[in-house]
């Protein structure tokens, strides 16, 4: 069982690693890049086919639990950008600095040796793909799909093996990934707890009418979320939300935000890093910034957890799966971005990929090392997936990952668990699959089904943000441990549900305790 760690940027100031030692990385003498002490030759021979290139794939992942392309071969890493956009991310360091996953959010890549690497690596490849070119010499803006600003990362449209041999044989690249890459299967499906709203008709014990006319989700009560409302509503937190868009028809996450109970002066914000506008059609992101943080008035729409909580909104993807390079970079950015945001203290993610991403690993390490808490959803099937475990960026270590479990303490229908999973959520009743949790609609006050790890995911960042305006003084790693050591089964964590069923008021309580 894993909790979130609070030593790493504590071990960073005890061994004196400043910013300005960042840029310069090392006293290691020689060229900016340097190759590796065992050359890999190129690849021989034709690429794998997208057929051969999935069977494998998806064999690694059933005989390890996990798919990680550092694990992979050249000729399979080779493979896997000849198919659709070609996009290859370049993870890049200085020689002799590792382990910068908790340093990231304190380099600045546009000074010293940092800005040398990214240099001579554009130029190495732009030299190395011109070699023995007839036609008019490729330049950046010919290969490049993004160059972070922020992060140390480079994606550039590459399919040429002797380019990506020369970049595994070198010392300064920490990964290269293809982003784009996704099994032909998984293309055309989606989440059961994806965009399209629930047409399941309410059931009237699945909600209560609580002041002023507000309606109360049935799974609240579960979590003692009432009586937790008596110390803590969430004044004074900011929860971030990354998700496929939002509705413009729904004023309750837009002009009502501030209204009825809610109106106490908390501000909504929002914005994307995927598409052209935080709005879309998707009905996912409505419901989950309802369940978080969605107002208490008398509308008769539910009520969110934190209903006095602000909201910063990012659009960082199409959909709940992760499956195009430009949804893993969009909410790697969305990331970025809320680690940037002072007021932001929780980040709720339902969306996710069954592939390790080191491009989304960066996003998480650098929001983590701003202080943020980051709650993500461990999963939710579709058909290829059902025997899955906990999907990314949930199964990663600095993200709390919630799952969801009917009122039997089942896992719920479509919810994935595993030995990443720290929290869980009561969010369906347990004879009937479609009587989930209920949250805001695209449009109008009529509250809507919505399941998954996805709904967990919600609830449980609504709760850390009233745990955390019960004490704003708390560390994240105390706001945590009240969370943990409140729990269902904080005495003995469970191998696949870790510390359980999250008690509100309890870990408020313990929010407020000398």
């Amino acid at each position: 069982m894993r909790t979130l760690s609070f030593l790493a940027l504590a071990i960073l100031l005890i061994t004196g690693c400043r910013r300005d030692e960042l840029q310069t990385a090392s006293n290691v003498q020689g060229p900016v890049l340097q190759e590796i002490s065992t050359i890999l030759p190129v690849p021989a021979g034709d690429p794998l086919s997208q057929e051969d290139l999935d069977r494998l794939v998806i064999s690694t992942l059933e005989q390890r639990n996990d798919f990680q392309w550092e694990w992979m071969d050249l000729h399979t890493l080779w493979s896997a950008v000849q198919y659709n956009d070609h996009s290859l991310a370049i993870g890049y360091q200085p020689v002799g600095m590792a382990n910068i996953d908790d340093a990231l959010h304190m380099i600045n890549i546009r000074e010293g040796t940092w800005r040398a690497v990214h240099d001579a690596l554009i130029e190495r490849i732009l030299t190395e793909l011109n070699k023995e070119r007839t036609a008019a010499p490729l330049t950046l803006a010919d290969i490049l799909v993004e160059d972070d600003p922020v992060l140390p990362i480079i994606t550039l449209r590459i399919t040429d093996k002797n380019v990506i041999t020369m970049l595994r044989n070198l010392r300064n690249v920490r990964y290269l990934e293809p982003l784009d890459y996704f099994p032909a299967a998984g293309r055309d499906e989606r989440s059961t707890s994806g965009c399209s709203a629930s047409t399941y008709a309410l059931n009237s014990a699945d909600v209560s009418t609580i002041t002023p006319n507000a309606r109360l989700p049935w799974n609240f009560n579960n979590h003692n979320i009432p009586n937790a409302w008596n110390s803590a509503t969430g004044n004074g937190i900011t929860v971030g939300v990354i998700d496929a868009g939002i509705s413009s028809a729904q004023p309750l996450i837009g002009s009502d935000f501030n209204n009825g109970d809610s109106n106490v002066g908390r501000g909504i914000t929002t914005g994307y890093t995927f598409g052209n506008s935080a709005f879309s059609s998707c009905t996912h992101g409505t419901s989950m910034a309802g369940q978080a943080v969605g107002p208490r008035n008398a509308n008769g729409a539910t009520t969110g957890v934190a209903y006095r909580s602000g909201l910063h909104f990012i659009r960082g993807c199409e959909d709940v799966v992760l499956d195009g390079s430009s949804e893993r970079t969009g909410v790697k950015n969305a990331l970025v971005a809320l680690g940037n945001t002072n007021a932001v203290r929780v980040i709720s993610m339902s969306i996710g990929t069954p592939f390790s991403s080191s491009v989304l690993a960066d996003g998480v390490n650098y929001a983590y090392g701003k202080g943020k808490m980051l709650m993500a959803a461990a999963g939710t099937s579709f058909s290829w997936t059902s025997w899955w475990g906990v999907i990314y960026p949930a199964a990663l270590s600095k993200c709390v990952a919630v799952t969801g479990v009917k009122e039997n303490g089942a896992k719920c229908s479509s919810c994935h668990d595993g030995s990443q999973v720290d929290l869980t959520i009561c969010m369906e009743r347990s004879t009937n699959n479609s009587r989930n949790s209920l949250s805001l609609p695209a449009s109008g006050t009529t509250p809507t089904y919505i399941g998954g790890s996805s709904s967990a995911t919600a609830t449980a960042a609504g709760i850390a943000a009233l745990v955390w305006s019960a004490n704003s003084s708390k560390t994240r790693e105390q706001v945590l441990q009240c969370l943990t050591s409140t729990a269902q089964f904080a005495a003995a964590p469970s191998s696949s549900k870790g510390y359980g069923n999250i008690n509100a008021a309890a870990a408020v309580n313990c929010a407020l305790a000398p």
